[in-house]
């Protein structure tokens, strides 16, 4: 019973930040900020993202607690700020932390970027060019699956906020809610939150729209006040995460398939979009 009680306060303890999308007054010296871009609901955060934080945890000897935002534009000014010392973030994202705030890319998800466009299976929506007058929901503006859509878009001679009704639903988790409500049309989305879907709410929708093979899925980076010895701790943690039990659940509940090395070149196939989030 002990040791429930002290689960449960654990898990309490993880989510309470995260409600509430604020940094305590200042992290405790020996502990780690795990800051994750707000892409899923607080639950599903630390669902998620718990057996990596421990498993970080344990490689460093040092606790490591999990942080967010309320949302993208905050993020990006938390992660600007200094106050996460390890992010995990969407690639666009990630450029941006590399080339203005000088955090180091560490590793990337197998998972590359899988962008989907899903609409109820009765409906009458069948390409985006059907979409006219019509709503669409994603899950954040700043996001690089809100700039996919966009360009998709303009190839049909339609423009998002003008011929095209964007409905930010404030995080991806909430997109195929709002398709399968009526709220929206359709909903744009990764195959990430795709994939962490339950069946029942898939086989509800159909894709009008997927495009692989994008870029990087996720990116793991560390800010440079990091030592180098710590830095080599977290990114040989990373690689080696999938040879662990929990890891082996973790991917395969994620389908983010493994951590592994990430090249200048792998970052910089994100430039035209990080390009966007700094445009005047």
């Amino acid at each position: 019973m002990k040791r429930l009680i002290a689960q449960i306060s654990a898990r309490i303890a993880c989510i309470v930040p995260l409600l509430f999308g604020v940094l305590p007054p200042a992290a405790a010296a020996d502990e780690l900020v795990l800051g994750i871009f707000p892409f899923l609901s607080t639950r599903q955060m630390v669902d998620q993202f718990g057996p990596l934080k421990e498993h970080l945890s344990r490689a460093v000897g040092q606790p490591v607690t999990l942080r967010s935002a309320p949302d993208y534009k905050r993020f990006i000014e938390r992660t600007a700020a200094g106050e996460y010392d390890v992010i995990i973030d969407a690639p666009h994202l990630a450029r941006l932390a590399q080339k203005r705030d000088g955090y180091r890319p560490l590793a990337q998800s197998g998972y590359q970027v899988e962008f989907m466009v899903v609409a109820r299976k009765d409906s009458p929506v069948q390409t985006l060019a059907d979409l006219r007058g019509r709503a669409v929901a994603v899950g954040a503006r700043l996001s690089l699956t809100h700039m996919l859509l966009g360009k998709e878009l303009l190839k049909s001679g339609l423009v998002l906020d003008r011929d095209v009704v964007y409905l930010d639903t404030a995080t991806f988790s909430n997109v195929l809610h709002a398709v399968l409500h009526g709220d929206a049309a359709v909903g744009a989305l990764t195959a990430l939150v795709w994939n962490g879907a339950s069946p029942e709410i898939r086989g509800e929708l159909r894709e009008i729209l997927r495009q692989k093979d994008l870029g990087p899925g996720l990116i793991v980076l560390a800010h440079p006040r990091l030592g180098a010895t710590v830095q080599r701790k977290l990114q040989t943690a990373l690689y080696a995460f999938k040879d662990t039990e929990e890891g082996q659940a973790y991917f395969q509940k994620t389908k983010q398939i493994d951590f592994r090395p990430v090249s200048e070149a792998d970052m910089r196939v994100m430039d035209p979009y990080t390009e966007l989030l700094v445009r005047p």
